[in-house]
């Protein structure tokens, strides 16, 4: 829904802006309907736009752009910035180079997300070469610990299979399992 229109929930017809304006309580003008207002805030807000003052003599100038006036001090390498430039961000105040530069992106939290999925598929999966078949026997356990400490913990943030992957891994690590209590099974009532 836009900020200047509003649909009757019940008619489903534009309510002129003049019935509902400043309202918590609308009443349709043609089908006599009464419903709730839910107003959100930010869709009539007006974004802040940063203004740049022009520099005088004597005052420090942004660095990226020569003919503002500096704002604020990177607080990463101590960049004269304007208030174009100047980006908070988790408190402190950044310049645009060291906001992208790759030091400081593994400091936000969502890019050291743990991914659990890939880790027991990852260890269910080694086992299945016939070189390392053995170390099943420590892979298994190891996958479905993964796979139940991970269920609910937060995965990645782009979308994937991140539910199957643990319920692959869970079948290959209770397969491998399962292979090894029927070798020793026959090994011991032979």
């Amino acid at each position: 829904m836009t900020p200047g229109r509003l649909s009757c929930p019940s008619c489903h017809r534009t309510v002129p802006e003049i019935y509902w304006q400043g309202l918590d309580l609308v009443r349709c003008p043609a089908c006599e309907c009464e419903f709730d207002q839910i107003r959100f805030r930010a869709l009539s807000a007006r974004p802040v736009v940063a203004v740049a003052n022009a520099t005088v003599d004597g005052e420090s100038s942004c660095f990226f752009h020569a003919q503002n006036r500096a704002e604020a001090a990177c607080e990463s390498c101590g960049r004269y910035v304007c208030s174009v430039c100047r980006v908070d961000f988790a408190g402190r105040s950044l310049c645009p180079a060291c906001l992208g530069n790759h030091g400081e992106r593994r400091r936000i939290p969502e890019n050291n997300r743990i991914l659990y999925d890939r880790m027991a598929l990852i260890v269910a999966c080694i086992p299945l070469t016939f070189i390392f078949w053995f170390f099943s026997f420590v892979t298994a356990p190891v996958a479905l610990t993964l796979c139940f400490y991970g269920w609910r913990r937060p995965g990645s943030l782009v979308p994937r299979w991140s539910r199957a992957r643990f319920i692959i891994a869970g079948v290959l690590a209770f397969a491998q399992i399962a292979g090894w209590i029927i070798f020793f099974g026959r090994l011991i009532f032979r």
